[in-house]
C-alpha cells in the first residue's frame, strides 16, 4: 500500500526527475491564484475608432463617372430664419376712382370702339365717354332755361373747384405738419424718449396726408378742365359734346351707363382701379409681432410654393389694424404688381423674416442626407475620388440652399449629385 505523502518528502520519477513538496511550494500556489482574481475589471471599455475612419470612400474611376457626381463648395453668408404668413391683395387708397358726370346730358361713345366694358386697361388722361349736354328738341340752340342751367352748372363747378383748392391747399398743409411729426418722432426715438410705435403712427399720418393731397390734386385739376370745356363757345350755336376722360390709370371696375342714356347732373360714371402697385395684408398671430423683422422686406411664394422672390415686399406704414376673434394684426407690405398680375383679394404667400441677419454656412439641399435617427450628413471631397461622411446641424432650409448651424470649413466641397448613391455604398443599400 502507498503510503501518502507528507511535506518535506522527496518523490523519486522514474525518469530520474526529483519532486520536493513544500510549505513554500504550497504557498505560491495560493499568491498566484489571488493575483489572477484581482487582474479581473468589472467592466471592459473599448476605445471606438474615429468616426470618420469608419465612413471614407475611395471610389475607382469608372465608378465616380457611372455615379455622375457632382460637388459644390461651403460658403458663408447672412441669412435670417423666415415663416411663411397667408396675405391678401389690397387697393392702396388713392389707387381708386369714381368719375360724375358734372352735368346733365346724354351719354355717347367718343369712337367706334364703343365704352369700355369693365376689366378694360385704360391710360391717365384717356377719353372713355362723350356727354351731350341736354338741350331742347324744338332747336339745337339754348333755351333761356337751357341757359340758366348751363350757368348753373358753371356756378356749381367753380364753386367745387374752389373747394378743390382748398382742400389742396390744406392737403399741402397737412403734409407738411405731417413731416414735421414724424421728423420729431425719429428725433424723439434716436434719442430714446420715445417709442417706435409712435415713429409708424406718424408715417402713417404722412402716407394718408400724402394720399389726400394727391386726390385733390386730381379733383382740383379735372374740375378745371371741365370748366374750361364749359368756357369754349360753339360756332354754330351748338352745345360743345363734354369728353369724359380717366384721371389715372388702370382697369375699368365699373361701367355704370351705356349709349344714348340720360343722367343727370352727378350721377356715376365709371369707376377705374390702378393695379400697378397693391398693398398685401398679412394676418400675424399677436404673440409672433415682437419675433418678425418689421422695417426688412418680405419674399412673395404662391400657393403652390412657387417662388416669387424677384418682386420684392417692401414694409409700408397703413392704419393699424386688427381682428380681435382671431388675435391678429395685421403687416401691410407694398408690391409691384405689374409682373405679378395680383388681384384685389387674391391670396397669396409671404415669407417674413423672423430674426435678424447672422453669417451661417451655406450648402445646396440636395448634398443633405438622413440617417435612421434623424441625423444629417454630407459627403466632403477629401482627395483624388475620395469622400468622406460628416455630420452637419443643419438650422433651416431656405429655398434651395441649406442653412448649418455647424459643419465643414469654408470651401470644402460637399457632394450634391451622387450623395444618395455613396450614402448606399457605404451601407449596403445600394449596388
Amino acid at each position: 500500500m502507498t503510503q501518502p505523502r507528507r511535506l518535506g518528502d522527496t518523490v523519486r520519477f522514474a525518469a530520474g526527475g526529483v519532486m520536493i513538496v513544500s510549505l513554500m511550494g504550497l504557498g505560491c500556489t495560493k499568491t498566484s491564484e489571488k493575483s489572477k482574481a484581482e487582474s479581473i475589471q468589472p467592466a471592459k471599455v473599448e476605445k471606438l475608432p474615429v468616426e470618420t475612419d469608419l465612413s471614407r470612400i475611395t471610389l475607382t474611376e469608372d465608378a465616380e463617372r457611372r455615379l455622375g457626381i457632382t460637388t459644390a463648395s461651403v460658403v458663408e453668408r447672412a441669412v435670417s430664419r423666415r415663416r411663411t404668413f397667408g396675405g391678401q391683395a389690397t387697393v392702396p387708397a388713392g389707387k381708386s376712382i369714381l368719375v360724375s358726370t358734372p352735368i346733365a346730358g346724354v351719354v355717347a361713345q367718343t369712337d367706334a370702339s364703343g365704352i369700355p366694358t369693365p376689366g378694360t386697361d385704360v391710360k391717365a388722361g384717356q377719353a372713355l365717354l362723350s356727354l351731350m349736354p341736354l338741350l331742347s328738341v324744338e332747336r339745337d340752340v339754348p333755351t333761356p332755361a337751357e341757359q340758366v342751367q348751363l350757368a348753373g352748372t358753371r356756378a356749381n363747378l367753380m364753386a367745387a373747384q374752389t373747394v378743390a383748392a382748398g382742400d389742396v391747399e390744406r392737403g399741402m398743409a397737412e403734409v407738411e405738419a405731417a413731416k414735421i411729426a414724424l421728423d420729431r418722432a425719429k428725433q424723439l426715438f434716436a434719442d430714446r424718449a420715445g417709442a417706435r410705435r409712435g415713429v409708424d403712427d406718424a408715417e402713417a399720418t404722412l402716407n394718408i396726408a400724402q394720399s389726400t393731397l394727391d386726390a385733390a390734386k386730381e379733383r382740383n385739376a379735372q374740375l378745371t378742365k371741365l370748366l374750361g370745356m364749359l368756357d369754349v363757345p360753339s360756332s354754330e350755336e351748338e352745345p360743345t359734346p363734354l369728353s369724359i376722360t380717366t384721371p389715372i390709370g388702370g382697369l375699368v371696375n365699373q361701367m355704370n351707363v351705356s349709349v344714348g342714356q340720360t343722367v343727370a347732373a352727378g350721377a356715376t360714371l365709371f369707376e377705374v382701379v390702378n393695379f400697378d402697385t397693391l398693398w398685401i395684408r398679412v394676418p400675424v398671430f399677436v404673440d409672433l409681432l415682437s419675433a418678425v423683422q418689421t422695417s426688412e422686406p418680405a419674399r412673395l411664394v404662391s400657393l403652390s410654393g412657387d417662388d416669387l422672390s424677384a418682386v420684392p415686399a417692401i414694409p409700408v406704414a397703413a392704419p393699424p389694424t386688427a381682428d380681435a376673434t382671431s388675435s391678429s394684426a395685421d403687416l401691410y407690405y407694398q408690391v409691384d404688381n405689374r409682373e405679378l398680375g395680383l388681384r384685389p383679394g387674391q391670396r397669396i404667400g409671404v415669407e417674413v423674416p423672423m430674426s435678424a441677419s447672422e453669417q451661417s454656412l451655406i450648402v445646396p439641399v440636395g448634398s443633405i442626407l438622413y440617417d435612421i435617427y434623424g441625423n444629417t450628413w454630407v459627403y466632403a471631397r477629401t482627395g483624388d475620388r475620395q469622400y468622406e461622411r460628416r455630420r452637419v446641424a443643419l438650422r433651416f432650409v431656405d429655398g434651395e440652399d441649406a442653412v448649418l448651424r455647424s459643419g465643414p470649413a469654408i470651401g470644402t466641397p460637399v457632394v450634391v449629385d451622387g450623395a444618395a448613391e455613396l450614402f448606399g455604398t457605404e451601407f449596403g443599400a445600394g449596388k
